[in-house]
């Protein structure tokens, strides 16, 4: 290959790329799409700030009456995470209930965790707590490894803007797995 042929392509990978990056981006969601409508259960994924304390919270305004908290480090127990967290214990005799989740230690490690309690507890529609850059990401995986006759609501926690060049990083990085799990999913793992 000459270096014309190699800067043609490179040039074209680059347009692939940034077209891809901008429509991911563009897809983040920007806000609750639903905040009323009741679900089975509620899916919060460990990591950033405010996931279980929102998570508590929807549960506490009768957005649903059971609550997986997934990708719990091991060491943690609910005393601790409700301490923590600043959040009271879900009242048991109301028919809500809060469960922690061990086994997820990324977001694949999340869908599989919380397939394995949506069968568990016959959910049919749950809210899916978790950043809003996160979030498709995360769709991709459930909705892989879920029943497809599963409603999943969305709830993005709208991540707080950090600096220009931090965000972008951070954006990059999500656009990047992304892609990996889409290829892993879509081409390598067939159901």
């Amino acid at each position: 290959m000459t270096f014309k042929s190699w800067h043609f392509w490179g040039v074209g990978f680059l347009i692939l790329w940034l077209g891809g990056f901008l429509v991911f981006v563009y897809n983040i969601p920007r806000t609750v799409s639903d905040t009323t409508t009741t679900t089975d259960g509620i899916v919060v994924l460990t990591g950033r700030k405010g996931r279980v304390q929102l998570g508590f919270q929807l549960v506490q305004q009768g957005l649903g009456r059971k609550l997986l908290i997934s990708g719990v480090h091991p060491a943690v127990k609910m005393s601790a995470l409700l301490n923590h967290q600043h959040v009271e214990a879900l009242d048991s005799t109301a028919g809500t209930s809060a469960e922690l989740g061990y086994q997820a230690k990324n977001t694949l490690g999340n869908a599989k965790e919380a397939a394995l309690w949506v069968e568990q507890n016959h959910i049919q529609s749950l809210r899916l707590v978790t950043t809003n850059y996160h979030m498709i990401r995360s769709l991709l995986h459930f909705r892989y490894y879920l029943p497809a006759s599963l409603i999943i609501l969305p709830h993005p926690i709208m991540e707080k803007k950090a600096g220009n060049t931090e965000t972008v990083i951070l954006l990059i990085g999500e656009y990047h797995k992304f892609l990996r799990d889409y290829v892993k999913l879509k081409w390598f793992l067939r159901k």
